[in-house]
């Protein structure tokens, strides 16, 4: 796209906006262009974050993702207009009548970017990774929906364990139970172990005393008792250990562990290469939205031969070009460069500098040409993509700009053509200039309209957008029986929920404290975000129905004082609201939630601002009383959302239990017939927003993002807010 000029967007924001850092932008860009003889790239993307990693399976970021769609093409991708699923790298696919089993064919003509054909095996290598707790992936639990991922996963986690297990230096009788059970199972495995290498320190006098030794450990850890003095009295075993702990031995353990690594997945887990272009994946029962997780960032391809660095000679190398790494033989560990294995964890150690300029090898659209770490980032079309034509620029710079009133500026100045996650101050003032334009070209507006409107005038302007996104805010309710404290809770009772959440006008929130105009939410899964669920209503701002609700739970003025009392004349106690104090938004939201509370229900609000450490532990612990959150949908389908309100899910901090909401969440997952399985969903979610109230949703969280649509094309404005690089393609300039 071509540079704009500053004058192109000069504006009031502008002259009252640091005027001295727009000087000083535009001085930087003048450095920066005399030391970078560069020609422009076709489009300038900036954020105020910079990538953590380019490896698609430790990815948790969405500047981090937005880079994988570039680089990296899954099986499946969305289309970003509805979320509907679409081919990728599989040209088609399909499901059984049972719902588990599903069989993609690859595209024939799919190549990495080094010419390589993309085959079957990439895919069941990469997912391998995924679901190693060695790779420390954050989304490796999604995927357990697979058949045998999980027990692949839990049995890697205990090879780990029991290879640093010293039931000796246990100090406490839980640790040291748990490390003689991993400790007797890492010498049975090795005891039983054909291929057992010849470094391995296994060197047993007495196999006699050493079997006591063992009945008598067993014995103490069926009766639970004398552990201790048991392990005081087995010199054999602590001998043992002294041997295989010498550092030659434990790194051959550590070698010999990981070469298992890779016949356990392929005998255990329902992930089946039936040919260079056939894949075959069984789950262990039906999931709907198992094909959604499919065009995620993280179950993205990784070139295996770039990976670990494979050091093969010009014919090998030939060879994996024409029919891919997986017809070679697989080099000797020594000669993967690019990992190794920890003598003292036993983990897998994998180099990150295979995903680098130079190295990275991807099979998507574009390749990563540059990347100067905290500064910017070059792509270019890649020349072995198998569709060309659906790539809109050729080249591609993506600049990191942590300092936000910066980041305007050089988007106000004509440096960047696409601003992402807008946070300066500013952006309140310039979203009101946008309704002005709005107002003017009048009700209804879209893109497409804004678009081909009329140039904005002086104070009005396009280019900024307030994009509702797949997340929501709100204010959980503790709902145990008792406080932390052991002091009854009235939040246990739903009636005084709901009143909490009928006497807040969450209208005025986003008109007047986050002042971004988010939708309101009166339920958990944003409207709109996942094709086929209609959300349902919620509960409203309603005062004098709050002060009813209250009442039916037995809370109400009695003595004329303002303040509610029960049967007893005890008083409704103060209300303590956590938040974090890490951003503004959340105390502002607190404030204005302790004036409304008090106004429609007399009840005393207490603010208790934390630190985010503190208030992670406070809100595990079940300390709180009312307390802030958030949550960001991982996949498209309700129950990414409506799982928070399982009694035994691992983000419940609100205690919530109901039998009734564990039966639909159950059913749910074993209902096939797609249609009915939303509609039900969308029963439980107005069960769960309309009578329990766990937590009162405020508003669907938005993304402040500016680029000038009558420019640009190809953002998308779906909740979802996936954004595909290789969609966006300039647009004729719009004639005054």
């Amino acid at each position: 796209m071509r540079a704009r000029s500053s004058r192109d967007y000069t504006c009031g924001v502008v002259k009252g906006l640091l005027l001295p850092l727009v000087f000083l932008v535009l001085v930087i860009a003048v450095l920066i262009s005399t030391g970078d003889r560069r020609p422009r790239a076709d489009i300038v993307i900036a954020g105020e974050n910079e990538v953590f990693t380019l490896d698609p399976q430790r990815m948790s970021y969405l500047a981090d993702m937005r880079l994988a769609y570039a680089l990296y093409e899954g099986l499946l991708r969305w289309n970003i207009e509805d979320f509907t699923l679409e081919p990728a790298a599989a040209s088609d696919w399909s499901v059984d009548s049972t719902g588990r089993r599903f069989q993609f064919q690859l595209r024939p003509g799919a190549r990495w970017s080094d010419g390589a054909p993309v085959t079957a095996q990439d895919f069941a290598w990469s997912w391998m990774r995924l679901l190693l707790p060695d790779t420390a992936a954050d989304y490796s639990n999604l995927f357990f929906v697979i058949d045998g991922a999980q027990s692949f996963w839990d049995w890697r986690q205990a090879q780990l364990a029991a290879f640093v297990a010293d039931p000796w230096q246990a100090t406490d009788p839980d640790t040291r139970t748990r490390s003689t059970r991993a400790f007797l199972d890492r010498l049975s495995t090795l005891a039983e172990a054909s291929d057992r290498p010849t470094d391995i320190n296994w060197a047993v006098m007495d196999p006699g005393a050493l079997a006591e030794e063992h009945a008598a450990l067993e014995q103490a850890l069926s009766s639970g008792e004398n552990l201790s003095d048991v392990l005081d009295n087995s010199p054999i075993h602590r001998s043992l250990l002294a041997a295989l702990d010498e550092p030659v031995s434990r790194q051959a353990e550590a070698r010999w562990m990981w070469e298992q690594v890779e016949d356990r997945f392929a005998s255990d887990v329902g992930i089946t290469v039936e040919g260079p272009d056939q894949l075959v994946v069984e789950l262990e029962q039906p999931v709907p939205y198992f094909p959604d997780l499919l065009a995620f960032a993280p179950a993205s391809p990784v070139y295996r031969p770039a990976v670990e660095d494979w050091a093969v000679d010009a014919d090998t190398r030939q060879a994996i070009i024409e029919s891919g790494w997986n017809t070679v033989p697989r080099p000797s560990f020594d000669q993967r460069r690019g990992i190794d294995v920890s003598a003292d964890t036993g983990r897998l150690i994998q180099s990150h500098r295979w995903a680098r300029p130079g190295t990275l090898i991807g099979n998507g659209p574009y390749q990563l040409d540059e990347w100067r770490y905290k500064r910017d980032m070059r792509l270019s079309r890649s020349d072995t993509y198998h569709d060309p034509g659906m790539v809109g620029f050729d080249t591609i710079e993506i600049r990191s700009i942590p300092d936000p009133n910066t980041a305007v500026l050089s988007y106000l100045t004509g440096e960047v053509d696409w601003l992402t996650g807008v946070a300066a101050d500013c952006r309140v003032d310039l979203l009101a200039q946008k309704a002005r334009y709005e107002k003017r070209l009048g009700e209804g507006v879209d893109v497409e309209q804004l678009a081909t409107g009329p140039v904005p005038g002086d104070e009005e302007r396009r280019d900024i957008h307030a994009i509702p996104v797949f997340g929501t805010d709100f204010f959980s309710f503790n709902c145990r029986p008792q406080l932390a404290d052991g002091r009854p809770n009235p939040f246990a009772d739903p009636a005084v929920r709901r009143a909490f959440a009928q006497a807040c006008d969450k209208e005025s929130i986003v008109r007047n404290v986050t002042r971004l105009g988010e939708p309101v939410a009166s339920t958990l899964v944003p409207p709109g975000s996942i094709p086929g669920y209609i959300s349902p209503s919620g509960l409203g701002f309603d005062p004098d129905q709050a002060r009813a609700q209250l009442a039916e739970a037995g809370w109400f003025d009695r003595d004329g004082d303002g303040r509610p009392e029960n049967t007893d004349g005890v008083e409704f106690p103060d209300v303590e609201v956590l938040y974090t104090t890490g951003s503004p938004r959340f105390a502002r939201m607190a404030v204005e939630l302790r004036d409304q509370w008090q106004r429609h229900l007399g009840v005393p609000i207490v603010l208790l601002g934390q630190d985010t450490k503190f208030f992670k532990d406070d809100l595990r612990k079940g300390n709180f009383m009312v307390a802030r959150g958030r949550w960001y949908g991982d996949y498209g389908d309700p129950t990414t959302f409506l799982e928070l309100c399982r009694s035994s899910d691992g983000n419940n901090d609100r205690g919530f239990s109901n039998p009734d909401v564990d039966a639909a969440l159950d059913a749910a997952a074993a209902e096939t017939d797609p249609a009915k399985r939303l509609r039900d969903l969308s029963e439980l979610e107005a069960m769960l927003f309309q009578q329990e109230m766990p937590l009162m949703p405020v508003c669907q969280l938005v993304d402040i993002t500016m680029y000038d649509p009558a420019r640009l094309t190809g953002v998308t404005h779906h909740p979802r807010l996936t954004h595909y690089l290789w969609n966006l393609q300039p647009r004729a300039e719009v004639q005054p």
